[in-house]
């Protein structure tokens, strides 16, 4: 349950981070706008309403891209935290890291909405142990 737990935290806290570093970066570069060059908050209706599909990919792979380099920098492997060996271990160690923190960029991206509910939750739990011991 520990481990479970930790991987659980460790996922949320590299959700968060890319998830500002890659709102950030897209007020930043004109990469990730369209082709008109709308207002941020314009652009950010219209990824709403319609789910504009070449700048919603840009968005995710910014962000799997942004959590691979935070996993990278923070050591993390998600897959050992819940002390589960990968099959690409057994590869170079520099290609099993690449792979693993690859797969860390991947689950950030696509698990970046359930991670933030789980932070959610427990910022919840701790709100709710502060005002029981209160």
């Amino acid at each position: 349950m520990d481990d479970l737990l930790m991987f659980l935290g460790v996922m949320s806290a590299l959700s968060a981070s890319a998830e500002t570093m890659t709102t950030q970066m897209r007020r930043r570069f004109k990469l990730f706008m369209n082709e008109h060059q709308k207002e941020f908050e314009e652009l950010e209706e219209e990824l709403k309403k319609h789910k504009v599909g070449k700048i919603h990919c840009n968005v995710h792979l910014l962000c799997g891209v942004n959590g691979a380099m935070l996993a990278a920098f923070a050591n993390v492997h998600p897959l050992s935290l819940l002390k589960l060996e990968p099959l690409w271990m057994s590869l170079q160690p520099w290609l099993a890291n690449l792979i693993d923190f690859g797969v860390a960029g991947v689950l950030v991206a696509y698990g970046g909405p359930w991670f933030h509910e789980f932070l959610g939750i427990l910022r919840e739990y701790k709100k709710s142990l502060r005002g029981a011991t209160s």
